[in-house]
């Protein structure tokens, strides 16, 4: 069947019309308004609902957005992008009121599952989804009253807080044969201490007042029973000092007796806390500090910084009113459409497409914004999450530098070279798509209360509202909603064992094809594989150097050597980077290796007390001592006579346990395996290590040969030298009194040839001046540094005192020095006026962007992939649909819409823009301002802000 004939206007090259994830794209962002109610008429009744929900989400977020009391990055970027879009409307010639004015919000017509969404003093917990998951008889079911099905069912995490029954499903009873699982999608220790509370119908524990007398003497409620501080507090692996990224749960597995009367031998609740594996785009991580640095600053700051903030937050508000107004547009004559012409109109443009993916990206981080804003430094505190390199030098505080120094980051981040041409060639067209990742180390928190409820807390990727095909919880679902076998899930120890090795077996699966979940092992293997052919080629060109070294030796008698062969053989940094990099992955290696040892050692209490829970019941077969397997009795389920109907169930509760068993045993199998995989990676690293270390040594021991080589060259050179000196010496005493006779015989003196002066007068003059040339010559040859500066040093300070005197002596009678003094004074006057105007200007400029300084660029800025562009020839007729009518979700007021018209279209497919060549960091603009010393004088960055 072939595959549906795309528009040219849809955002994406593949067939999506019919898939139901992107349905919502189709028909905001690819379709044109004369063909949505067609479309939309012809879609599913959930499709239509997903439609209606998905834009009535988006409108109430910009509702949100431009009523919030306290601003945030979405709120900014979606008045950059009004902003944007104001201008390009007056490029084109279009009307702009709609862009100005705030969204028609009508609570009334608001999806049933969105109730938590409007009228709530909580906007965090009423955001934010918690999957729920009921399982019968080992079948999963629908829990009645929540919208969607198994296994994508989920509640508001404000009704899994509240304490009201009747909408709170943790606090509603359920049958013997039902096995209950929630997940907080965070490690956030206030919604576990709150949600354990409600599901035992008690308040939250007090930690500070547990101490107390009065507190002490009074029986212990469940909940502090199982939130005791040696299973809960206790374990916490950080104090009030730490760096954010140093807070941690230590690895702990243990079951908790919840009677405060009695000690149960063989407890049903268990806590267990386990380090695994996960991944992260590079800019995620940056986006998630900056974030955790905003939210540490605003914890920690002072009643002046308070104020500061106020006073932002009101004129955010003042400029929030006087956007949702009408704005004044100059109006549009000839002369100023011709200056919005070619140029631009394609900068309007290209600023608009840059604003909508800024806006999108704020948007899909919004509430992970505000979660960690609320709870990062609460008490107790949310804990965020780790690096690969944060999980084990937790006391660093900053470990940028080292998390873009991993393995699987330098693996999936594209190479610079050299593009000839205007076109891209296709190492651009396949750089242009890749993501730089790291390896984040994530927390899983796992309850199981009294056997028949499981809730479980771990992070998602930072920003990922939507579906995340590699996410744990996504797998988890993926992997309940397709379970082989009847019964598979018959306890609640069945979900604990899936859960465990889902979050163990992430980066070893190899079912799983995912393309953007980087490929661990692979990657190492292939970073490994490339440093041990380096180190290959380096001891074959070292062979290769020392024969040229050998050979230049022996034939130096004819030839005379350049001495590169000697330097090359005597420079280590080759060999020294490359021993480096094998040391940094064996580092990594070590990391992960530590993890999965802490992983074993939870799975083992966790197994140790699922077997407590059912070797009462269960007897192991001694017979095959190789693999361990598990049989029931008959009388240990129903002791004494038993029905047909009690046999029967009695083989169900059987083969269920043997099943639970089997698999606690292939759990620790499974763990096994992936450190032997990890033990084979690091063996290699060692054995390329161990290599460049012999070739190093190597060289030291041909750098020792060719220094005792330079030696003896040396000492025959110093030989023959003395043997030179030595003849010189002989014909030096040979010739000397032959040549003092010749010079004092052919004297021109009285006494000897009849000359003019006599000989005492000669030597007068001889000896004195050969005398002082001697001396002379002494002095500079033993004290040159003293003698020669400190003359130097006269003349020059002579010279000096000369020269000043006689230019201050000109400068001083002429008048040219008053003169001078006062063009400065003038000229130092015009740069303070000129500083205080343009600073005024440009604290103009950036108090309406005033959110754009927080989002500065780290060193490394990627490009954002975004998708959304919305085409709509309807012009204004669009602009007054029904907000909430699925014919009007492309209308100007909705923040997904770009632009609308097919001219629109025209234009931003003429000049070959594409979202997924957006640079969503506007921030950068504001960084270079501060770095280039812009910012107006005597104003703080805030005063900026």
């Amino acid at each position: 069947m072939a595959p549906p004939q795309l528009a040219s206007t849809c955002l994406s090259d593949k067939p999506h019309d019919h898939r139901v994830s992107d349905v919502t794209i189709h028909f905001n962002g690819c379709l044109r308004g004369s063909k949505r109610k067609k479309f939309y008429e012809g879609l599913p009744v959930e499709s239509q609902r997903r439609i209606l929900r998905d834009n009535e989400g988006v409108s109430e977020l910009r509702h949100r957005l431009e009523t919030a009391q306290c601003d945030s990055t979405a709120a900014a970027r979606l008045r950059t992008f009004k902003s944007a879009m104001r201008q390009w409307c007056l490029a084109t010639n279009r009307p702009s009121d709609s862009y100005a004015r705030g969204p028609a919000f009508d609570s009334s017509r608001r999806p049933s599952g969105m109730s938590g969404y409007f009228g709530s003093e909580d906007l965090v917990n009423s955001h934010i989804k918690a999957p729920v998951m009921y399982f019968k008889n080992g079948q999963p079911i629908d829990v009645p009253g929540i919208a969607n099905s198994f296994p994508n069912q989920k509640v508001m995490m404000s009704d899994l807080l509240s304490a009201d029954e009747t909408t709170n499903l943790l606090m509603q009873p359920c049958d013997d044969d039902v096995v209950r699982y929630f997940h907080l999608p965070a490690n956030n220790m206030v919604w576990v201490e709150e949600v354990i509370a409600r599901y035992y119908h008690e308040t939250r524990p007090d930690s500070e007042g547990m101490f107390l007398k009065s507190e002490v003497m009074r029986p212990k409620t469940k909940t502090e029973m199982l939130l005791r501080p040696e299973y809960w507090h206790g374990q916490q692996n950080f104090d009030v000092d730490s760096e954010v990224h140093a807070r941690h749960m230590r690895p702990f597995c243990d079951g908790i007796s919840v009677d405060p009367v009695t000690t149960e031998r063989h407890p049903k609740n268990l806590a267990l806390f386990m380090p695994y594996l996960h991944w992260e785009t590079d800019r995620g991580r940056l986006k998630s500090a900056q974030i955790a640095k905003e939210a540490s600053k605003q914890n920690l700051s002072s009643i002046a910084e308070v104020a500061n903030q106020a006073a932002q937050n009101q004129l955010s508000q003042m400029h929030t009113q006087d956007t949702a107004s009408p704005v004044l547009e100059p109006p549009l004559t000839s002369g100023s459409m011709s200056t919005y012409v070619g140029g631009d109109r394609r900068k309007a443009l290209g600023q608009v497409l840059r604003t909508a993916a800024a806006l999108l990206e704020a948007m899909d981080l919004h509430t992970e914004e505000q979660l960690m804003i609320k709870y990062l430094h609460a008490q107790p505190p949310l804990h965020p999450r780790r690096t690969l390199d944060q999980s084990y030098y937790g006391a660093l505080k900053n470990t940028g530098t080292r998390d873009r120094d991993q393995v699987v980051y330098r693996g999936t981040t594209p190479e610079p070279h050299d593009c000839i041409g205007m076109e891209s060639c296709e190492q651009c067209n396949e750089d242009i798509r890749k993501l730089p990742r790291i390896v984040m180390v994530d927390q899983l928190w796992l309850w199981i209360l009294d056997e028949k409820t499981v809730i479980t807390s771990f992070p998602r990727r930072w920003g990922k509202n939507r579906p995340d095909p590699s996410a744990i919880h996504k797998s988890l679902r993926m992997r309940f909603k397709f379970a082989h076998h009847q019964g598979e899930i018959s306890s609640a120890y069945d979900l604990a064992l899936m859960i465990v090795d889902e979050c163990s077996r992430v980066f070893f699966d190899r079912t799983k094809t995912n393309n953007r979940q980087p490929n661990l092992v692979e990657l190492f293997t292939g970073a490994i594989r490339d440093l041990t052919y380096k180190q290959t080629a380096a001891f074959d060109q070292f062979l290769i150097y020392t024969h040229l070294a050998s050979r230049d030796y022996k034939r130096e008698r004819y030839i005379n050597s350049d001495n590169s062969t000697q330097n090359t053989l005597l420079n280590i940094n080759p060999e020294g980077n490359l021993l480096k990099e094998v040391k940094d992955i064996m580092d990594e290696i070590h990391i992960m290796m530590r993890i999965k040892e802490q992983q074993h050692t939870v799975m083992e209490g966790l197994v140790k007390h699922i077997r407590r829970a059912l070797v009462p019941l269960v007897r192991p077969k001694r017979h095959s001592p190789s693999a361990m397997s598990w049989d029931v009795g008959e009388d240990e389920l129903y002791p004494g006579e038993i029905t047909r109907q009690q046999k029967a169930e009695n083989e169900r509760q059987k083969a269920n346990m043997k099943r639970t068993l089997d698999r606690t045993d292939h759990l620790l199998l499974d763990l096994e395996d992936r450190m032997s995989e990890l033990r084979t990676l690091l063996e290699n690293a060692q054995n390329t290590s161990a290599a460049l270390k012999d070739l190093l040594t190597l060289k030291q021991q041909q750098a020792g040969v060719i220094e005792a080589r330079e030696a003896v060259k040396q000492a025959q050179l110093t030989l023959k030298q003395g043997q030179s000196i030595m003849i010189f010496t002989i014909v030096t005493i040979i010739f000397l009194p032959l040549s003092f006779c010749v010079g004092f015989f052919g004297m021109n003196a009285i006494e000897l040839n009849d000359g003019l002066l006599p000989l005492t007068t000669e030597f007068k003059y001889m000896f004195p001046i050969s005398a002082g040339i001697i001396l002379v010559s002494f002095v500079f040859a033993f004290s040159q540094t003293v003698l020669s500066n400190s003359i130097v040093m006269l003349a020059r300070s002579a010279v000096s005192f000369g020269y000043n005197t006689a230019l201050t002596w000109v400068l001083v009678k002429t008048g040219m020095y008053v003169a001078g003094r006062q063009m400065l004074v003038q000229a130092n006057r015009l740069r303070d006026m000129e500083g205080t105007i343009t600073g005024g200007m440009k604290a103009e400029v950036l108090r309406k962007e005033k959110n754009l300084e927080r989002m500065r660029a780290a060193g490394h800025v990627k490009k954002l992939t975004a998708r959304h562009r919305v085409g709509d020839d309807n012009g204004s007729q669009s602009g007054r649909a029904t907000p909430f009518s699925p014919y009007s979700v492309g209308t100007p007021g909705s923040p997904f819409v770009v632009a609308s018209g097919s001219g629109f279209q025209n234009q931003g497919k003429g000049l070959g823009v594409s979202m997924d060549d957006i640079d969503v960091e506007l921030g950068e603009r504001a960084r270079q301002h501060s770095d280039h010393g812009l910012a107006p004088r005597k104003m703080s960055s805030r005063q900026l802000v």
